[in-house]
């Protein structure tokens, strides 16, 4: 009797393992050229790190996507755990421009943003296949935890509810130390 009570509680905490483990998936490889002048392989880039990375696909996701990534900014302004990226994905801006398009972002980006404003001109299906891509103007966030992993993804503007889910999770990962 004794063992089996052993051997149904190792399953069962076997089988929670598993399910912890399903629930926070692997992000694939991103790459992509800072506005610093850097190379960025996310979530290599933030390893050690909780991430939030802001995508957007169109000239107007513009506005979701800074509108985010100002109110991470305010509600976690010191927290060197928590790095915050805007990824936007220009593979579709014909190359014969897209040196203006960056130059122009980069004249819209503080400095102090620069090393974290990343920009993506390749892999754009497959971005838009793992982001759950579906409205061309919205923003798509994914937030990883310290190993990269993908903890929690969204899209859309920062309507309260939506902000406010993000804000707990990311307040919950930054609690724990690893």
């Amino acid at each position: 009797m004794r063992g089996t009570r052993k051997v149904a509680a190792l399953a069962f905490l076997l089988a929670a393992a598993l399910a912890v483990a399903q629930s926070h998936s692997a992000m694939p490889p991103i790459e992509g050229q800072s506005l610093a002048g850097r190379k960025v392989v996310l979530p290599d880039a933030a390893a050690g790190n909780i991430a939030v990375l802001i995508f957007g696909f169109t000239r107007a996701s513009k506005t979701p996507t800074s509108d985010w990534a100002k109110k991470l900014r305010a509600d976690f302004p010191s927290q060197s755990a928590l790095d915050i990226y805007e990824i936007p994905v220009l593979e579709d801006v014909p190359r014969l421009i897209r040196g203006m398009v960056i130059s122009g972002i980069r004249k819209g980006v503080p400095e102090n943003e620069r090393l974290h404003f990343v920009i993506v001109v390749q892999s754009e299906a497959e971005l838009k296949k793992f982001v759950g891509y579906k409205e061309p103007d919205d923003a798509y966030l994914v937030l990883l935890d310290r190993n990269g992993n993908v903890v929690k993804q969204l899209h859309g503007r920062p309507a309260s509810d939506s902000y406010e889910r993000l804000k707990q999770a990311l307040g919950s990962l930054l609690k724990r130390k690893s």
